[in-house]
């Protein structure tokens, strides 16, 4: 009898330091998280990039003017809930999280509207606005459109990868379902503005 409890107790043992070492894992991806989403509500991109790799959300560009506009009106009213984390195995850990944003849907329409009047405006005009002209018009329209105060804000629902890396740091991976999320429907707004010209054509 006392051999079979040892065994039971040493069993019990076992997966207590099991269920530990998920939990501290679990943990550390979710510190990420925490970490990511603080960095980019401080509007930080610098700290941002030890959390997530900035160039994957900003499609491999560098973040110019309006890049870095876009994402100061997104995370202008971001923010988040953790709804629960799953240790997929000892490197790999997602994380469900609830991201509010800034609706981007609403913003790139009217931009596109106002990008629309300026080119209808300018369509016969002698001469024609240069490309620097017109590129300097569309920068103006899109800072006027996304610096509004009070924009709607939209709330996602979505699987966020932690990936452990080999220097044993816990990184986001950024794929579309995340990105589209953190930016505010922001790759949905434009899929959309597309399928509409497209249409009309």
């Amino acid at each position: 009898m006392k051999m079979y409890k040892r065994i039971f107790a040493l069993i019990l043992v076992l997966a207590l330091a099991m269920s530990l070492a998920g939990c501290g894992e679990i943990k550390k991806a979710e510190a990420s998280v925490n970490g990511m989403f603080m960095s980019f509500k401080n509007l930080d991109f610098d700290e941002a990039q030890k959390y997530v790799n900035i160039e994957d959300i900003v499609n491999g560009d560098e973040a110019n003017a309006n890049t870095q506009l876009i994402m100061k009106t997104v995370f202008g009213n971001l923010d988040y809930e953790i709804v629960a984390s799953n240790k997929v195995d000892n490197n790999n850990v997602v994380v469900k999280t609830k991201i509010t944003a800034t609706d981007m849907k609403p913003v790139m329409s009217e931009f596109l509207t106002k990008a629309l009047q300026y080119a209808f405006s300018n369509a016969f005009a002698n001469p024609q606005p240069t490309e620097e002209e017109t590129n300097k018009k569309m920068e103006e329209i899109l800072v006027e459109c996304a610096a509004k105060p009070d924009l709607a804000t939209v709330t996602n629902e979505v699987d966020i990868k932690v990936i452990k890396t080999e220097s044993k740091e816990w990184k986001i991976e950024a794929d579309d379902a995340f990105i589209n999320a953190l930016l505010g429907g922001l790759a949905d707004a434009t899929k959309e503005m597309e399928n509409n010209f497209n249409t009309e054509e």
